[in-house]
Order: structure tokens, then sequence, then C-alpha cells
């Protein structure tokens, strides 16, 4: 692994759907664990992660913060007021940009660290025609990829639109006001993790080829962080200095969890009765009442029993994904293929109306 030299920034730029996409390590945020400046085209975005040196107590999720800022200097604009020259609270975009990249990038995190964990993702320019929101996933997972922080990354993604029925990667904001498709796909080579879209009616087969022409034209910018990553990249820290629960129990004690928690889900909850979600919301607390029951029948402390808790529900995770997956088998008893009862009605209030 190469060191980051802060006095000759590092710079590497590829063709990419016909414009240059171009990565910076070493000029800006020399503190975090990590940043990175990706451009693409004259839109240019700084992500920056930090992980904190200490765990949050007293909570059971994993406290991941992405902020996505925008700057006025950014598209070359100053505030109008005389006496509040500072950006406001974020716009809708600037929301929606951010939900983006933390789907794209949350999967990847072990849900068991407690430390916190900061994406910042900063628009430094904007040119009006390239979306900041493409480079802001790419920016994060470059920073991230090349961080000490435990990510099973990298990804990359690619915006794919439709018009007059060929397809258009990283269409601008004229070329997507004339698209039937407007779809934002990311993940690795040989998996989606995320997709976003809103478009006027196309096929499910569209759709899908789609998705698939977007995951193989991601492969450049995926090569190109792998490629960052074996020169630039720092080891990562060890997640089980982070991940508590797995630790704080025994062994003997995660095997018994684990296996009464599997005979008891396929004998109460996956046997295909249990059709509405209340019905399996019941079973799934009355197991957990019988798992703390079970545990301290087996001597196991108070507070190992509500980590083990904790635990059940990731093997309830697990197993209704195992299912699906490898046997074709769904909660519910419903097939693969299958959608739920729907019922509609009309004429319900006087003075609405409809609305797609």
């Amino acid at each position: 692994m190469n060191t980051i030299n802060t006095a000759s920034p590092i710079r590497r730029e590829i063709q990419w759907a016909g414009r240059t996409l171009a990565i910076e390590l070493g000029r800006l945020a020399q503190q975090t664990n990590a940043s990175a400046v990706v451009q693409y085209g004259d839109t240019v975005v700084l992500a920056t992660v930090v992980l904190s040196k200490t765990v949050r107590e007293s909570i059971d999720y994993f406290p991941l913060t992405i902020d996505y800022e925008e700057r006025l200097y950014a598209a070359g604009k100053i505030k109008g007021s005389r006496f509040i020259k500072r950006e406001g609270r974020p716009t809708d975009e600037a929301i929606l940009a951010g939900r983006l990249v933390d789907r794209s990038i949350r999967p990847l995190f072990d849900e068991r660290v407690r430390n916190d964990v900061q994406v910042v993702l900063t628009v430094l320019s904007f040119d009006g025609e390239n979306d900041s929101d493409i480079p802001s996933l790419v920016a994060a997972s470059l920073a991230l990829a090349i961080s000490d922080i435990p990510w099973a990354g990298p990804i990359a993604g690619i915006r794919v639109g439709r018009i007059n029925n060929e397809w258009v990667l990283n269409p601008s904001y004229e070329a997507r006001q004339k698209s039937d498709l407007d779809l934002v796909v990311a993940g690795m080579a040989d998996k989606v993790l995320m997709i976003e879209a809103g478009a006027q009616e196309v096929s499910e087969s569209v759709f899908l080829e789609a998705v698939l022409f977007g995951q193989k034209h991601m492969r450049p910018v995926l090569n190109l962080i792998s490629e960052m990553v074996e020169q630039y990249g720092r080891p990562k820290l060890d997640t089980a200095i982070f991940a508590k629960e797995e630790l704080a129990l025994e062994e003997e004690t995660a095997n018994k969890v684990k296996k009464w928690s599997v005979e008891q889900l396929h004998k109460r909850f996956f046997n295909g009765t249990q059709v509405t979600k209340h019905a399996r919301q019941a079973i799934l607390e009355d197991l957990k009442s019988e798992l703390d029951l079970y545990l301290a029948s087996e001597q196991v402390g108070k507070e190992k029993r509500k980590i083990a808790l904790d635990i059940f529900e990731g093997i309830v995770e697990d197993e209704v994904s195992r299912l699906i997956i490898e046997e074709g088998r769904r909660v519910d008893g419903r097939s693969l293929t299958e959608i739920r009862s729907l019922s509609v009605e009309v004429g319900v209030l006087p003075r609405t109306h409809g609305s797609a």
C-alpha cells in the first residue's frame, strides 16, 4: 500500500459515458478517516468519512449519518439578503440525494457496529448539466473504500435514461426531460444494491434491461476505485472491535440462541399459516419472551439475554432471506409470483379527484 502524499495529490481520470470522470485524493479534509474529490464534467463533489473512536452506549442500531450539503457558490450564486448570507435548510433535492447515497452504502456496513459513522458530501461546483448525485455516490464509495472504516464496498452508481428507444448513460438535465425512463442503479459488478426510478409506462422487460445496462457500464468506475484501493487503501479495522453483541456472548450461548431460534421459527413462524402482519408480529413477540425465559433457565444473565434478543432479530431476517432465495418460500405462504389480495373502492370522499 502506498501512502497519500498531501503535498502532491493523486488524480486519476477515465472517460465515462462521454465525459471525463476525475477522482482526486489527498488535497482536502486530511484530518478525516478518508476523503475524496470526484469531478464529472464541471460538477465537483467532496466526500469525507469519519468514524468515532468511542462506542455510543444504549443504542440498538448502527449510527450512520449522511449529510448532503449544497452550496450556493457551487453554482456561482450569492444569496440575495443583505443580512443572511449563509445557506438555509436543505432542499428537497438535497434530502433525496442524501437518501439515495444512504440506501446504496448502508447495506455494506456491519449492523453490529455502535460507533458513529458520518459521511459528508459537499457540492463544491455545479455545472447545471451533470447532476451531483452520481458523483456524490462515487465519491462516498471511494472515500469509504480507501478508509480504515469497516465497509464491504466498493460500489458505483449510474443514471440510465431512454430517448427514442435508445439507452442514454448519465443523461444531462435537458436530456432527462425527453427521456421516458429515469433510473439510478447502484451496486457491484455482480450485485445490485439500490434502484430508484421514475418513468412513463415501460414494460418489466425494458426496466430489467435498463438495470442490467447500467450495471454493465458501472464497471469502469468500479475498476478505477478498486485500483485506488489497492494502491492507497488503508487496512480495515477489525469489526470485532466494535461488534460487542457477539463478543459479549460465549460461543456456547450464541449457538444455543441460534439453534433454539431457528427451530421455533420454522415451527411457528414459517409454517405458512400466519398470513397477516399483525399475526406475525404477535408470534415474534411471543418468541422473544420465550427465548428470554429459555435463556434464564439456562442461567444466562440479564444483560446477555438482552444482547441475545438483539441477535434473534438478525436471525429472523437471515432466515426470511434464505428461505426466499434457496427454497422459494415466503413467510405468509405466498409463492414468489403471487401478489397480496387487493381491494379498491371509489367515491369515498365527496370533493376529491383521482391522482396517479
